[in-house]
């Protein structure tokens, strides 16, 4: 009898589906935000997007440190070698990005002068550079990342749908909040 489950904890679901709602609404906030700059002033869109960015890296945070102390299902057996490597390589990337598009958020806001807060605790600072030209550096790598991190969820997702409905495997289910398996 194996030590990994067949099946992923609440927790982890809990961690998946929240940070993974998460990243899809921030993701149209920015958009929103590079598009019609007046009207997310009017409704203050860009400290929303920043609370929703640091609560993502905050659980994803917490996501690590849990799947570092727990066992997870293995894909061994249900996938090719070469297909749980870029399965691998293709979370850990996701897992990087997660990390990256927050901070370099954080980045962006506090070169252009402008303090961070999640909920009502004030970031520490990370920049000490606060001018235009590093604020613009910032808006542009922060938009490649989310535009990578678009492409690198939609590929997530295809592949997602590729086991549930092609391969009609139990990747895909294990990890949907109802399935038991029997």
């Amino acid at each position: 009898m194996s030590d990994y489950p067949d099946n992923y904890s609440k927790v982890a679901k809990f961690f998946h589906w929240t940070i993974a709602l998460l990243i899809i609404l921030n993701l149209a906030i920015g958009v929103v935000l590079a598009y019609f700059e007046e009207f997310s002033r009017q409704i203050d869109l860009f400290s929303i997007h920043k609370q929703i960015g640091t609560m993502i890296l905050f659980l994803v945070a917490l996501r690590v440190i849990w799947r570092l102390t727990h066992h997870y299902p293995t894909l061994d057996g249900l996938l090719p070698k070469y297909e749980r490597k870029l399965a691998y390589l293709g979370h850990f990337i996701l897992y990087v990005m997660m990390f990256a598009l927050p901070i370099s958020g954080i980045y962006l806001s506090q070169s252009a002068g402008r303090e961070v807060y999640w909920l009502s605790f004030k970031l520490p600072t990370l920049i000490a550079a606060q001018d235009q030209i590093t604020a613009q550096q910032f808006v542009t790598f922060h938009k490649y990342l989310a535009i990578l991190i678009t492409i690198i969820v939609a590929g997530h997702v295809l592949d997602a749908l590729k086991h549930l409905f092609i391969d009609k495997n139990q990747i895909m289910r294990r990890m949907l909040p109802t399935f038991k398996r029997k």
